[in-house]
């Protein structure tokens, strides 16, 4: 009855289409009958991940959904073969593999040492299985962007011509740099998007996001990157006091930010008013943590907020063969409220040792809270158009191995790397 009376309410198109999508979910069960998906028992959870993703795609595509099993297929069954190359399972399946180092892969369709048919989705390490997964996807007609995948319309019968194909990172290191202080960036970004573009940048076989931190400027400070003394940071890696810092929101008052002025969203039109729930619309982190309005207890709330914000990106991140990186610019700015208290406690900002001091209560946190592959320093941005002086690069050259001096002090928990609007002074841009 139920049955009947939904469709009863349907078009003859749409009735016709939904004929069609469940003669067609019937014709790939046929054709895919005795196909597996085959990882072997020793994969690791990149590889069975990869092994699901696999799954789904030739669902979408096709249809068939085809059971993965991490034991090795009957004779009889065909299967598309999803294992780093060091496994056993490749090993005894295709004799014609080739060497393969991390993050390459190896496709191949045709004969194997078994009899039936066997595809080989093989990596030079877990991640390079994967990248042979969204590669496979790619031949099934799916791709991928930034903003999501787009599978194709139509259904592709459940059928694999032979082929071979292999792929190798054209650069060790790739990926993405979302850069803040912008509307239109990651400053708008929760926790969901953050893992969506993480998620994405492994489809497009990238393995790199890093992030830029304005210091205390005309468009800083942002809380990327906490500055401070280590008495201000406890066990956990949270902070106790800060300075005020902000990602854009439509209330940063008091100046403007680039092209934007502090606009209440409950004063737009059109309706438009009602698409927020708060005047000073932003990311999480900032929520009821209006930048002039902080005092040092809210303020650290907010560095608090965006290090569990990160922990959380950077942890999936990881998972899918993605290296992180936050940073600052050199020479470093301390903020005046913290310049201030060490002042307050006896201690120079300017002193060398002091910076270091202060280096090292910055990479221990970040060591605790969001840990990252490398730590990147940025050249200053004037370097681009006003040139340098000496002794410009001089105090940068300082300030950097102030900052190695830190990172061993504590047994480099992380790579110290350089970046910048120009990478290094005039008379020798690779200085650095």
């Amino acid at each position: 009855m139920i049955l009947r009376d939904m469709f009863s309410s349907w078009s003859p198109r749409r009735l016709a289409l939904a004929g069609v999508l469940l003669l067609a979910s019937r014709l790939a069960a046929a054709d895919s009958a005795g196909w597996r998906i085959a990882i072997d028992p020793q994969a690791e959870p990149l590889e069975r991940f990869a092994a699901r993703e696999l799954q789904r795609y030739v669902y979408v595509t096709t249809g068939a959904h085809l059971p993965i099993s991490d034991a090795a297929p009957p004779a009889d069954s065909a299967a598309l073969v999803v294992a780093s190359r060091s496994r056993p399972l490749a090993m005894s399946t295709f004799a014609n593999l080739p060497a393969l180092a991390a993050q390459e892969y190896w496709l191949h369709a045709g004969a194997s040492t078994t009899g039936p048919e066997r595809i080989a989705l093989v990596g030079g390490d877990a991640l390079g299985t994967l990248y042979a997964v969204y590669r496979f996807a790619e031949r099934l007609g799916v791709r991928f962007y930034l903003h999501g995948d787009v599978i194709p319309d139509a259904r592709r019968p459940f059928a694999f011509p032979a082929f071979t194909e292999s792929g190798r990172p054209l650069f060790n290191v790739r990926g993405l740099q979302p850069f803040h202080d912008f509307a239109e960036g990651p400053d708008w970004w929760n926790a969901d998007d953050y893992l969506a573009v993480a998620g994405q940048l492994a489809k497009l076989r990238m393995n790199f996001l890093g992030l830029h931190t304005y210091p205390e400027s005309g468009v800083g400070p942002e809380p990327t990157v906490w500055i401070g003394p280590a008495d201000n940071v406890d066990e956990q890696g949270r902070v106790r006091r800060a300075y005020p810092a902000s990602y854009h929101t439509t209330g940063r008052s008091g100046q403007t930010w680039w092209a934007y002025a502090p606009t209440r969203t409950s004063d737009f039109a059109g309706g438009a008013a009602e698409l927020f729930d708060r005047d000073d619309f932003g990311p999480d982190v900032m929520r009821d943590r209006e930048f002039r309005a902080q005092t040092p207890e809210t303020a650290a709330d907010v560095f608090n907020r965006t290090g569990e914000l990160l922990a959380t990106a950077f942890r999936e991140a990881r998972r899918l063969g993605i290296l992180t990186c936050i940073g600052t610019e050199t020479p470093l700015t301390i903020p005046s409220v913290v310049k201030a208290e060490l002042l307050a406690n006896g201690k120079d900002p300017a002193d060398a040792a002091v910076v270091r001091e202060v280096y090292q209560a910055m990479f221990e946190r970040i060591r605790r809270v969001t840990p990252v592959n490398y730590y990147w320093l940025w050249t200053p941005e004037d370097w681009t158009w006003a040139g340098n002086r000496p002794e410009q690069f001089a105090g940068t050259a300082a300030d950097i191995q102030a900052a190695l001096d830190a990172l061993a002090a504590l047994n480099h928990p992380m790579t110290l790397a350089t970046c910048g609007w120009v990478l290094g002074p005039q008379h020798d841009r690779a200085a650095l």
